[in-house]
């Protein structure tokens, strides 16, 4: 055994930045401390040049010239410690193996070194992206850490390795960002972006996901932790409402804009103008919200019998032009606390209670598109 001092542990952890050995992932040290044991008993006079296999699988090297070393490190008085089962040589480094000096000063040294984000790395591994972000100078990682992966729900066993590359590649901004410059949004390695609110209360991403700790740099990156993990928008706020009234809700939503798009001009269709670039922020009524608008005019059965003229004027009054999560209103609203809409009337929000127009309560929040956001209201706005 090649035993490493105090004073070289201490070394370890402060080159990969952590306080503690209890912070250093169980799976880590031992891979580390195996890496210190060879076969066989060995007194130093019987030490010769060579590189020698260690019970971690991966070899060491041994020279003699100018004193005993292992790799870079120096055997040091006291060595030739017997036991009943070997010899313990001293030595001023730990040694680090391999296949994990490449962590080291690297933009996942944060992670890898840390009990707090082993499934992180897990899932890393099994996306196959550990050496892409190795090897990739000026990331930015955005990092959950494992409660927020146990609170997400992710089965890292059930997902492919495509899967988890998916999510991954959405917490990593190919620039280094430091807190002090993060922008209003940001594209992803995976190709979507990421919107920041920076707010009174918190940074928040995508609305929901607060930004907890900052600014840990290694290597060319910048990692910045997060207590949840994020998931990259599977389509537009068109696809998003239709996936959502696979549910049973939002059907009169939907039905509504394929109306538009059935019966109006082009300029009318609203599909084609939420499927677009936005960015958009859409309030959604329920279905119950939609039946008590028809409840309100004995001459409507359904959602056909409204002139289609006012379904528009009413549908385009829930739309604003510009993303705006939760987070983001109080910031976004005049002075008078309205919200311009894409029929051209204005919204007035309650910051205090979180309604629109006096009496509309937002029941839901931050439901997040590519192209734009979707809060659920439990009234039809009427403009």
């Amino acid at each position: 055994v090649f035993a490493p001092t105090n004073e070289a542990f201490d070394n370890l952890l402060a080159a990969i930045g952590q306080t503690s050995i209890d912070d250093v992932p169980a799976s880590v040290l031992e891979k580390i401390l195996l890496y210190h044991v060879v076969q066989g008993e060995v007194l130093s006079s019987a030490v010769a040049d060579s590189t020698v296999p260690t019970l971690a699988g991966e070899n060491i090297t041994l020279t003699t010239a100018g004193g005993i070393k292992v790799n870079s490190a120096s055997v040091i008085m006291p060595y030739d410690v017997a036991a009943t089962n070997g010899v313990i040589h001293t030595i001023n480094e730990v040694l680090v193996p391999p296949t994990i000096a490449p962590f080291v000063n690297s933009v996942l040294e944060p992670a890898y070194f840390s009990e707090n984000f082993t499934t992180l790395i897990a899932a890393a591994a099994k996306a196959n992206v550990v050496e892409a972000l190795l090897n990739t100078p000026n990331l930015t990682i955005f990092a959950p850490t494992n409660d927020a992966f146990e609170a997400a729900g992710l089965d890292l066993n059930a997902l492919s390795a495509e899967a988890i590359a998916n999510v991954l590649t959405y917490h990593v901004v190919g620039a280094k960002v430091l807190s002090s410059g993060i922008p209003r949004d940001a594209a992803t390695l995976n190709g979507a972006k990421l919107w920041f609110s920076l707010v009174a209360s918190g940074n928040f991403i995508n609305g929901d996901t607060q930004i907890v700790a900052v600014d840990i740099e290694s290597g060319s990156g910048v990692v910045h932790v997060i207590d949840k993990v994020l998931l990259p928008p599977t389509g537009n706020l068109v696809e998003t409402a239709v996936a959502l009234s696979a549910s049973g809700e939002f059907t009169s939503l939907v039905a509504a804009l394929t109306r538009t798009a059935n019966e109006g001009t082009a300029a009318q269709n609203l599909i084609t103008v939420l499927s677009g670039t936005g960015p958009f922020t859409v309030f959604a009524p329920t279905n119950a919200a939609f039946q008590a608008l028809l409840d309100s005019n004995s001459a409507w059965n359904g959602l056909g019998d409204i002139p289609l003229e006012t379904l528009i004027a009413v549908l385009t009054y829930h739309v604003v032009p510009a993303k705006a999560f939760d987070k983001d209103v109080a910031g976004a609203v005049d002075a008078n606390n309205m919200l311009p809409t894409a029929n051209g009337a204005k919204l007035t929000i309650d910051l205090a209670n979180f309604k629109i127009n006096t009496n509309t309560s937002i029941i839901g929040v931050n439901t997040n598109a590519s192209n734009g956001v979707i809060h659920v209201i439990d009234k039809v706005l009427l403009p």
